[in-house]
C-alpha cells in the first residue's frame, strides 16, 4: 500500500513570487493602480489573479502588492535575479518523511490485526489526503494575501476536521464488521500524523519532523530485528508519543503563525468565502486522485501483498517529483531575461521539460526496483508486480506534470484527464470477463496511468507556448 503528500497539489503562488520577476518599476509605483498597471501590462488577467495567486481580480492582487513593498524592510535582490522555490535536500525527503511511520506498521499488525490494519489505513490515507489538500491550498492562499493567522486556523481545523473523521469512520466498521477497538486508535494516529507532517512541511520543519519520528523508526526496526511481542507493544507506545509531539508542534506552530503579538485579521468566514468556489476542482481533483490510486491497490492489499507493496517507491519518490516541479519552474523564469523571441523560450522550456520528465522517471524507476528486489529475494516476486510498479513510475510522471499545470491554474483540465483514466480502470475493469487473473487488472491500471501520463504530457507542452504563465 502507499500513500501521498495530502499537500501534493501546488498551492497559489505569494505576493513575493509576483514581485520578484517584475523589475525595479514597481518598487517605484506610488498607488496601487500604478501597479495594477503594470500587472497588466506584463500579461497578467483576473483569471490568473484569482488562479495563481487567490485575488479576486487584478486590482486586489495590485492592491496587495503595493501595501508588500511598502512594508519590505530588506532591499530587493539585484537586478536580474530571480527568486528560487526549489530547495533541494529538503524537498526531495518530504516522500520519506510522509513513510517514515511505515516502520511501526509490523507491531502495529500484531495489535490491530492484518486484516483490519491494511483496510484502514487504505480508507483513512484517503480521507487524509483530500481533506490536507483542501486545507492546505486555502492556507497557501490566504498567506499569499497577507493573512498567516488566518492560514494556521486553517490548517488547525483541517487537522481537528481529519482526526474526528478518522475516529467516526474507524468506529463504524469497528462496530460493523465487529473489529477491534484497536482499529480506531490505529486509524486516528494515522490521520493525525499525515495531516500534522502536512503542516510541519507547510512551514519548512523537515527537521523537526525526522528529529520527532527518529525514536519510533528506530523502536519499529528493533521489533522486525527482535520479533518479541513486549518489544513490539513498546514500538507502538513510543510510536504514540511521537506523534503526539509531531502533532502538538503543528498545533504550535499554527498558534504562532500571526506573530507576536498577532496583527488583526477580518473574520475566517470572511476571508475564504472568496476562495471556496475556486477550491472546488482542486477538492475534486484530489478526490479522483485518491480514488484512481487507492482503489487500484485496496483489492490487493491482503491476499496479494506483492501487488499492493510494488507500488512502495512511488511514496519515496514524491518529493523528488516536487522538488523537480520547482526547478523547472525556476529555470522557466530565468529562461524569460535570456531570450528575446517568445519561439526561442518555448524551445528552451520544452528541453526543460524533458529534461524535468526524464530525471523523474529515472529516478522513479530505480526506486521501484527497491520493492521488487525485496520482492525477488523473498521469493514473491511476480508479473503482476512488476506491471504494479511500472503503473506507479507512470503514474509518479503524471503526477510531475500535474503540479505544473495546477500551478498555472488548469485544475479542470487535470480532473478531465483523471476522468478519463478512471473511464479506463476501475470502470473498464467490469468489461473484463469474470474470473480474470490479476495480471489483466493490474495491465489494465498501467494503460490507464499510462494514459493519464500521455494527457498531462500534451496538456503541458501545449501550454510552453503561453509564456505569460512563467513571469
Amino acid at each position: 500500500m502507499t500513500t501521498l503528500a495530502p499537500n501534493d497539489e501546488q498551492p497559489p503562488r505569494s505576493i513575493g513570487d509576483l514581485i520578484e520577476p517584475m523589475g525595479s518599476g514597481i518598487f517605484r509605483a506610488v498607488e496601487p493602480l500604478q501597479v495594477a498597471a503594470i500587472l497588466e501590462s506584463q500579461g497578467l488577467n483576473d483569471k490568473i489573479a484569482r488562479e495563481r495567486y487567490g485575488h479576486d481580480d487584478v486590482f486586489s492582487l495590485a492592491e496587495a502588492a503595493y501595501s508588500h513593498i511598502a512594508a519590505m524592510n530588506t532591499p530587493r535582490p539585484p537586478a536580474g535575479a530571480v527568486l528560487r522555490r526549489a530547495r533541494p535536500l529538503a524537498q526531495m525527503l518530504h516522500g520519506l518523511l510522509y513513510g517514515l511511520p511505515a516502520a511501526l506498521l509490523p507491531a502495529a499488525s500484531g495489535l490491530v490485526g492484518t486484516q483490519w490494519l491494511v483496510p484502514g489505513l487504505v480508507l483513512t490515507t484517503g480521507i487524509g489526503w483530500v481533506l490536507g489538500s483542501a486545507a492546505a491550498q486555502l492556507a497557501y492562499s490566504l498567506v499569499g494575501k497577507g493573512f498567516p493567522r488566518s492560514a494556521g486556523r486553517t490548517l488547525r481545523t483541517g487537522l481537528i476536521l481529519g482526526v474526528v473523521a478518522a475516529m467516526c469512520m474507524a468506529s463504524v466498521l469497528a462496530l460493523v464488521r465487529n473489529g477491534p477497538v484497536a482499529l480506531v486508535a490505529l486509524c486516528v494516529m494515522q490521520m493525525a500524523f499525515q495531516i500534522a507532517s502536512g503542516i510541519l512541511l507547510f512551514y519548512r520543519r523537515e527537521g523537526w519532523l525526522a528529529a520527532m519520528m527518529l525514536p519510533a523508526v528506530m523502536a519499529g526496526i528493533a521489533y522486525i530485528a527482535i520479533g518479541d511481542s513486549r518489544v513490539g507493544l513498546l514500538a507502538v507506545c513510543v510510536g504514540v508519543v511521537c506523534i503526539a509531539a509531531v502533532v502538538g508542534a503543528a498545533l504550535l506552530l499554527t498558534l504562532a503563525a500571526g506573530g507576536d503579538p498577532p496583527a488583526a485579521e477580518p473574520p475566517l468566514r470572511t476571508l475564504v468565502r472568496p476562495d471556496v468556489r475556486a477550491l472546488l476542482p482542486s477538492f475534486l481533483y484530489a478526490l479522483l486522485t485518491a480514488v484512481f490510486l487507492l482503489q487500484a491497490e485496496a483489492r490487493y492489499v491482503l491476499d496479494r501483498t506483492d501487488i499492493a507493496v510494488a507500488g512502495a517507491g512511488l511514496v519515496l519518490g514524491m518529493g523528488v517529483l516536487e522538488y523537480r516541479a520547482h526547478v523547472f519552474e525556476d529555470e522557466a523564469r530565468a529562461a524569460i531575461r535570456k531570450v528575446c523571441y517568445p519561439a526561442e523560450f518555448t524551445r528552451h522550456s520544452r528541453r526543460l521539460l524533458a529534461k524535468g520528465v526524464l530525471i523523474c522517471l529515472a529516478t522513479l524507476s530505480v526506486l521501484a526496483a527497491l520493492p521488487l528486489s525485496f520482492l525477488y529475494f523473498t521469493g514473491t516476486l511476480s508479473y503482476e508486480s512488476v506491471a504494479m510498479a511500472a503503473a506507479h513510475v507512470a503514474v509518479g510522471g503524471a503526477y510531475f506534470l500535474a503540479f505544473l499545470l495546477a500551478n498555472q491554474g488548469k485544475v479542470v483540465l487535470l480532473c478531465l484527464a483523471q476522468g478519463v483514466a478512471l473511464a479506463v480502470h476501475p470502470v473498464g475493469r467490469l468489461l473484463l470477463p469474470a474470473g480474470s487473473p490479476a495480471l489483466a487488472d493490474v495491465l489494465l491500471f498501467l494503460g490507464a496511468a499510462s494514459l493519464f501520463f500521455v494527457i498531462l504530457l500534451a496538456l503541458m507542452s501545449r501550454s510552453l507556448r503561453d509564456v505569460k504563465q512563467y513571469r
